[in-house]
């Protein structure tokens, strides 16, 4: 039965869309959220970007779909918000929030009662993330960060949500899906309430690129086919890739100030022992040295010269035993819906 949808203060009619900002409960902050309660039934799908303000590809492929999505498009209530951290998006804050210097995908489930970050968590997760079927977290490669298209499933939540999580992530066109242990962040947090999720990572380093941008389109517009929201959807071409399940990830962090020379790329493949990259300090004279531990793929690597303790350098993974070379990406994206007859 079609029903109103409420989220934080708002009322949603069937067949009815509404762009608004949603101010966040003792803050001084309001994000830009669309709602779309379709004129079908069908699920509830949260769509966020922007919980790293500078992280620009998916607050940009949002904020299209957003405008270009229409309740006779929807089965469903649609929920868009873009993006989350308004305050770092302006101030071109890496991982940061400006207000606390905290990260937001670090204080998940959040607190209404400590700092804005968390205030901002608690209401995300309480207002929104818990009342979704699905969620879509989209994410790139922060300023700092040369980043090879990914996503991540949770690996911690029940049997049920994992399988379903696992199911997204397949969708998405990418080399490769990380299945993660960890427990924060907010992807892994709604899955730990329940909630099927998947983080999806493309572009990085400051750029917003049509190509990313087209891409997150796509792979936000194959989920929402996949769960019954837009089944009408014709994405105009077959994937080029099947993503291909990574389970062993390291993170390479910087012990101490430093200047970062890196000595890989993302994407490419290394070897065990191959020198990934080296420190200095301000007078060239060499502090450390890293090595890979392990046989692999570069997921992300900072070209960024300038590092403090615990940032991350890079992050690679293990291959699984019966990894197939894929080949690159070429196809064009049409985006298309069925005209509609109006009754």
């Amino acid at each position: 039965m079609l029903s109103a949808v409420c989220f934080a203060n708002y009322q949603i009619e069937p067949g009815t869309k509404l762009r608004t900002l949603v101010e966040v409960p003792h803050t001084l902050n309001a994000i830009p959220v669309t709602f779309i309660n379709g004129k079908y039934d069908g699920p509830t799908v949260l769509v966020t970007s922007g919980v790293h303000g500078s992280e620009y590809p998916g607050i940009a492929a949002s904020m299209e779909l957003g405008k270009e999505l229409k309740p006779e498009d929807i089965h469903g209530c649609l929920v868009i918000m873009h993006p989350v951290n308004v305050s770092a998006f302006w101030a071109r804050m890496a991982e940061i929030c400006p207000e606390d210097g905290l990260n937001l995908n670090r204080v998940f489930p959040g607190n209404s009662t400590f700092s804005r970050t968390y205030k901002l968590a608690d209401f995300l997760l309480n207002e929104f993330i818990l009342k979704a079927d699905y969620y879509l977290d989209l994410h790139s490669g922060d300023l700092q960060e040369d980043l090879h298209p990914y996503a991540y499933f949770p690996g911690n939540a029940s049997e049920e949500v994992n399988k379903k999580s696992r199911e997204l992530a397949s969708l998405i066109n990418v080399e490769y899906m990380v299945r993660s242990t960890a427990t924060t962040g907010a992807y892994n947090c709604a899955a730990l309430h329940g909630v099927p999720s998947i983080l999806v990572e493309r572009g990085g380093t400051g750029f917003c690129c049509r190509e990313d941008i087209d891409e997150y389109k796509d792979d936000v517009m194959h989920v929402l086919q996949y769960v019954g929201m837009i089944p009408e959807y014709d994405h105009g071409h077959f994937h080029t890739f099947t993503p291909q399940e990574l389970t062993k990830i390291e993170y390479l962090e910087a012990t101490a100030p430093a200047c970062w020379y890196h000595a890989k790329h993302s994407g490419e493949m290394i070897e065990e022992g191959e020198l990934l990259g080296y420190t200095t300090d301000f007078f060239n004279e060499k502090q450390e040295e890293f090595h890979a531990k392990f046989s692999g793929v570069i997921l992300y690597m900072t070209p960024s010269f300038s590092v403090t303790p615990g940032r991350v350098l890079c992050a690679y993974a293990e291959l699984p035993e019966n990894y197939v070379p894929q080949a690159p990406h070429t196809h064009v994206h049409t985006h298309t819906l069925p005209e509609k007859v109006i009754e």
